[in-house]
């Protein structure tokens, strides 16, 4: 059960990042004020970075596809182990005292079962994920370098982790990673 939960956050949590649609982007770049001549300093939104670059999306499928396949999954043993709880309570009284036991057994054997398959698929969905963010790491470095040095920049801060609280939104370069990202 805690995996459902837990999966059903993640996959609330790519919902959220499903990408802009085409028209909303291309309004967008069209109101995005120029990046201001001898500007040293700029920022990017890793998350929308992530979201927006065919990379990100691609990645974000494949961990909602593993989601969804291990939430079926273990659905599929919850109504087994639903199944056999029902049965017991309604046959408990014509049932023998051995029958019971062994349903009791299968209960138990089924309880542990998904909550192995729950921890198996927590891990598995954790890894897939850690995989992805340092392939999506080791594409988004050198798109940053590619950026700053065209625009001749010193630093480059991260918009999502806290320390930035107010930019100028000239200086977001996250549109112009996205478009190096999505040529590599």
């Amino acid at each position: 059960m805690r995996l459902l939960t837990g999966v059903a956050a993640m996959i609330v949590a790519l919902l959220i990042m499903t990408p802009i649609p085409a028209t909303a982007q291309e309004e967008a770049a069209a109101a995005r004020l120029p990046f201001p001549s001898g500007g040293k300093f700029a920022y990017v939104d890793l998350a929308r970075i992530a979201a927006e670059s065919s990379d990100g999306q691609v990645a974000n499928q494949r961990v909602q596809e593993l989601s969804e396949q291990k939430i079926n999954e273990l659905e599929g043993r919850n109504l087994e182990l639903q199944a056999s709880q029902q049965k017991l309570q309604q046959n408990a009284s014509v049932m023998s005292s051995e029958a019971q036991l062994q349903l009791q057994q299968e209960i138990e054997r089924l309880g542990l079962e998904v909550q192995r398959m729950t921890q198996d698929a927590e891990a598995e969905v954790a890894q897939l994920q850690q995989t992805l963010q340092l392939e999506f790491q080791n594409k988004l470095i050198p798109a940053i370098n590619q950026v700053a040095a065209s625009k001749g920049l010193h630093f480059i801060f991260n918009a999502g982790e806290g320390g930035l609280i107010w930019a100028d939104p000239s200086l977001d370069i996250s549109p112009d990673v996205i478009v190096v990202l999505d040529s590599q």
